[in-house]
């Protein structure tokens, strides 16, 4: 086998492969000997099927596996000789391969570039450490409280009004037939936002008395997901059962205990603690963002277009998904005139970015020695099941059947601990600020604490936008 470097510009080498035909029939004859003794062919016994009528039948099947374990031979050795490191899997091309002639074969590599890693203590960072007043506290507790809704029978018989608890025995029926996709014993809150059969159900309720029968008609959407049903009237034949209102919520001992504290006092400490680590997370991604922006700045390299360009068809067809899902919602707002042609172009530019970040990154986790421990994928996979309580059985097997998913699980974690690393080398200043400075500061850094028009935090994810989805400033 003879190797050759033919081309090499920027990330990109080509070799060319020759193998002679006499090494290339060996190679097939082996495998022809290989499937003879294996195969079972009537009228001939077990290795003794003539080499002919091997290769009448599996003679194509022999020439394609010899072919790619040449194939794969070669890039081992160029790689191993060369030093490559793959950006993406090289790209084969069969120049010439015929019987009673040499095999030429090209293979392309894109390689990962050389990174230079340079010392990170000439990166200055401020780290925000949020104040956290008593009074914010007592704020959390009350709003929690508050939030802590229960019922008690009315002192007073008296018909419901907004805020009473309405329990319902219902029968329902579309077209006339009985419905089972409804609850028989059902409670509603009068005037609540939860908006039941398009808030129907909480307007008829209202003004009743225990005892009281009622109808409600309501028309199933075109598009329901019981296709049965879609588009059809519905009718709930309703009696009201007892009516409740409002408790007075109070902060004891035994309210604590219903949220699995000790005390009063045990419910507050977790209240702060919780508060604290949120704040903590929100300065931490902050940090992060300004941490990967200027390393982003600080390393300039050519980058794999593979690499990129999968990265950039990965957002893009996400984007299209998530605008697609929005048209259908009714939540699409378009009010980006920009040309496809523009948006495709951030987009690279935010692809890029990734690449580029993801490789300094790899490069400081290959040269500092930094692992992700197989107890941390494992945790991490247990988390991923805990979002689906139904189906834990189902996650586990996925991951186990899928390393690739397993690498996705796992580069997260890596990220994270070669950003803790570097934050160890940087120049990191601390600075104290309110919960409201912490918030002014994130705002248009971290995802979903965006600037509204009147430049006022949205905490709230905003409506999709052309052009709106898949990132934010911090990416």
């Amino acid at each position: 086998m003879k190797i050759s470097r033919t081309s090499a510009q920027g990330l990109k080498q080509e070799y060319s492969v020759i193998v002679p035909s006499a090494d290339m029939n060996n190679r097939i004859h082996d495998r022809l000997t290989v499937l003879g003794k294996k195969v079972k062919m009537a009228g001939f016994r077990p290795g003794m099927i003539p080499t002919t009528i091997l290769k009448q039948r599996y003679g194509a099947d022999a020439t394609q596996d010899a072919l790619e374990t040449v194939v794969r031979s070669a890039i081992t050795q160029i790689s191993k000789e060369n030093g490559i490191r793959q950006a993406a899997q090289p790209k084969i091309s069969v120049e010439s391969f015929d019987e009673d002639k040499d095999l030429e074969v090209k293979i392309e590599f894109e390689v990962l570039p050389t990174i230079d890693l340079k010392g990170f203590d000439k990166i200055s960072l401020e780290k925000l450490i949020v104040d956290l007043p008593e009074a914010e506290i007592a704020k959390k507790v009350e709003e929690i409280v508050s939030n802590h809704q229960k019922f008690q029978p009315l002192a007073k018989e008296r018909a419901s009004k907004d805020g009473d608890l309405v329990h319902l025995d219902a029968v329902a029926t579309v077209d006339g037939k009985a419905f089972k996709g409804f609850d028989k014993h059902m409670h509603v809150v009068v005037g609540s936002e939860e908006k039941l059969l398009s808030g129907a159900l909480e307007d008829a309720v209202k003004g009743v008395k225990s005892g009281d029968t009622l109808q409600v008609s309501e028309k199933f959407p075109e598009d329901f997901s019981n296709k049965a049903v879609a588009g059809k009237d519905l009718k709930l034949e309703l009696k009201v059962g007892k009516i409740e209102e409002p408790a007075k919520v109070e902060l004891n001992d035994e309210l604590a205990k219903e949220f699995g504290c000790e005390n009063v006092d045990d419910f507050k400490k977790r209240v702060r603690e919780t508060m604290e680590r949120e704040y903590v997370n929100l300065s931490r991604m902050r940090l992060k963002r300004h941490l990967l922006d200027a390393l982003n700045t600080e390393y300039t390299f050519d980058l794999p277009e593979t690499m990129v360009e999968n990265e950039f068809n990965a957002i893009w067809t996400r984007l299209q998904q998530e605008l697609e899902q929005a048209r259908q919602n009714g939540t699409l707002e378009d009010d980006d005139n920009r040309s496809e042609d523009d948006l495709k172009k951030e987009y690279r530019d935010i692809s890029e970015r990734r690449v580029r970040l993801g490789l300094v990154i790899s490069e400081v986790a290959r040269e500092k020695k930094i692992k992700v421990e197989d107890a941390e994928v494992r945790q991490a996979i247990f988390q991923e099941a805990m979002r689906y309580p139904n189906q834990v059985k189902e996650v586990f097997a996925f991951f186990q059947k899928n390393p690739q998913a397993v690498e996705q699980i796992a580069a997260p974690i890596l990220e994270d601990k070669v950003v803790d690393f570097i934050l160890t080398e940087v120049k990191l200043a601390e600075k104290k600020v309110s919960p409201e400075g912490l918030i002014e500061a994130i705002r248009g850094v971290v995802p979903g604490f965006e600037a509204d028009d009147e430049g006022q935090t949205d905490t709230k994810a905003k409506k999709t936008s052309k052009g709106k989805t898949t990132k934010s400033k911090g990416e």
